[in-house]
Formats: structure tokens, sequence, C-alpha cells
């Protein structure tokens, strides 16, 4: 029992591996700040992980690739648990593939495949998380547009249970910001080995969780299992140790995405597809776009939640911070396969 809840709290995991061309590097940095885990520095002008926590322990997003300008990085390998409650390694077929979306193509280039597709797939394809903005402010005209992507969004019953908050007053989006990080702390303090917390490089490899945690942590992980999932806490502990992260990455524009908590059928997935679309028509745009779900920390707020005019019946699903990217952001990336079954009539 007690080694089940040992890997329950904190399991053993493979994770992919940093993998660098130390001649295409040039020092940039752009992989350091894409990182949503922070996981990387510059040492004598190349990029290297920073040995923060007790393995390298990447969630295989590929920012870091994608931004690169020289094409110096490559994560090579895939987050794999063996056993436990978060055993995942039964369930992919085999590693990461590019996109390959016409038949008897899977092979192929995806260069020698776009000229084929249609505007919409190149936008789905390419569409990378932006965290690196520039400072140029984003027209209200242009976050109407991008709503109105989202306004257009199928949802349950056609009940539409969206409300948007804007916030495009970047020292206003400090303010939201600092006070998150106040909230999301505890959420580090509960769940992590403490050694962790205050961010330091390289950290403490042997830390481990306290006594109280190990006992805490079960119901933590029941009641919220897909926020308190291993890979999300070393996120939230990016955001919330760190002084001078900024949850919303310096991005000109916030949209709090809100819901009618009334709404017919699953309100959340509604908001995703309502978010989808704005995020697609932002990137089509030529805008950047990262969803920040982080933000939902402001409901332990209620000044700030009253200043930002979130009431009753809503309540916050998630967040969209929106801008012009700094530099070429969106590329193409390799994803884990489809796990598809045909079902045939017997």
């Amino acid at each position: 029992m007690l080694e089940n809840i040992r890997l329950l709290n904190l399991p053993e995991a493979k994770y992919a591996r940093f993998v660098l061309d130390a001649e295409k590097c040039n020092g940039c940095g752009r992989c350091v700040k894409s990182c949503p885990i922070q996981l990387l520095e510059l040492f004598e002008k190349k990029s290297r992980p920073n040995g923060r926590y007790d393995h390298f322990r990447c969630i295989t997003c590929q920012n870091c690739a994608a931004v690169c300008p020289q094409g110096a990085i490559n994560i090579e390998g895939d987050y794999r648990v063996e056993k436990g409650f978060w055993k995942n390694d039964h369930l992919f077929s085999g590693g990461k593939t590019p996109p390959a979306p016409i038949a008897g193509m899977e092979k192929t280039p995806f260069d020698e495949i776009e000229p084929l597709l249609t505007e919409t797939e190149k936008v789905i394809y390419k569409r990378r998380s932006n965290r690196m903005y520039r400072k140029k402010p984003v027209s209200r005209e242009m976050i109407r547009r991008v709503i109105e992507a989202g306004r257009f969004a199928p949802s349950a019953g056609n009940n539409q249970p969206w409300k948007f908050v804007v916030v495009d007053d970047r020292g206003l989006i400090d303010q939201i910001n600092e006070k998150c990080k106040k909230a999301l702390y505890w959420v580090s303090w509960l769940t992590l080995p403490h050694p962790w917390i205050n961010k330091k490089t390289p950290g403490d490899a042997k830390a481990s969780l306290a006594p109280w945690q190990q006992a805490v942590l079960p119901l933590l992980i029941k009641l919220k299992t897909g926020e308190i999932e291993p890979r999300a806490r070393g996120g939230i502990n990016a955001a919330s140790s760190d002084p001078g992260y900024d949850i919303f990455f310096g991005a000109p524009c916030l949209v709090l995405l809100l819901a009618d908590k009334r709404g017919i059928g699953d309100i959340d997935l509604d908001i995703g597809i309502c978010g989808q679309n704005m995020v697609l028509a932002a990137h089509s745009l030529g805008l950047g776009t990262c969803y920040v779900s982080l933000a939902k920390a402001i409901s332990f707020f209620p000044d700030l939640k009253k200043m930002l005019k979130i009431e009753e019946p809503f309540k916050i699903i998630t967040s969209l911070v929106i801008g012009w990217p700094q530099g070429k952001i969106d590329n193409i990336v390799k994803r884990e396969e489809a796990r598809i079954e045909f079902i045939e009539r017997p």
C-alpha cells in the first residue's frame, strides 16, 4: 500500500531528453524563455538543462525546438510511466510523428505536404503556444475580430454560455499576475518537495515529499486529478517560484473566458471549443496566443473578481493571452500518434 501511495504522489517516470547541436546554437535564449516548466539555462552562451529537479522534467511540448531560429534543438523520447496510478506506457503505440494528414504520404516531409493543405489545416498544424510577445498593443478592433470567431462556436443546445473579459492594460495584467502567483504558491507548497519551491539551479536532486504531504496528496489527487497531475505541478511551480516569472508572458492582452454555470451540458467543453475558434482566428491573422488556465486563481480574490466584473452566474474556465509574436513561433512539431479504433459491424 505504501508503495502505491508513493507512486501516486510522485511517480517514477522516464522523461524526454534535450539534445543540442552546439555548433548551431547561437545563445539567443529563446528556448529558455519559452520553456513552460523553466528547465533550461544558458551556460557559456549555449543552452542546456538547468538541473532544477531530480530529472529533466520535460513535458515534451517542444516549444524550445519550435522557437529556435537555428534548428539547434531536438527533444528525444517521451514522458512514460511504467507502473502505478499514472501508468501510461501501455497507451501509446509508438513515438511522436509530424503531421501526416494525407493517406499514402505518412513518411513525406511536411514542407512537401503543405501545398496540398487548406489554409485552415496549415494554421492547425503550425499553431504553437506563444510565450514571447512584442510590446506592440493589439487593437480592440482586432480583439473583437478574434472574439467574434469564438461567438460562432458550437455549444450544447446552442446555449452560448460564454462571457469575455478583456484586459489590455499591461499594468493591470501585472497586478493580476502577482495575485495569481500568491495563490499558486500554496499549490506547490502542498504538492512538491519544499526544496524545489524556491528557484535554485541546480536544485536538490534528492528532495522528497514530507510525510504529511504523502498523507494529503492522495486526497488532493482524487479531488483535482488533472490539476495535480505531476507534470502540471511543474508548470505551477515555475510560475509561483520565480519572482520574475509572468504567467501571462508579457502579452499586451488577456482575455478571460467565463461560462454561465447554468449552461446546458458540459460548459467546459463549450468554452474549449469557443477558445479554439478564437485561437485559430488569431493565428490566421498573424497573432500569437497561449491558453493560461492558471488565471483561475483569480477566483481566490473577491476584490479582484469584482474589479474584473466576474459575477454570478459566471465562473472562469480558462484564459487566453493574445499579442504579436516576438519572432517566429508557429512551427511544425511532432506529436504522439493518435489512438484510433475503427469498429466494424459484427
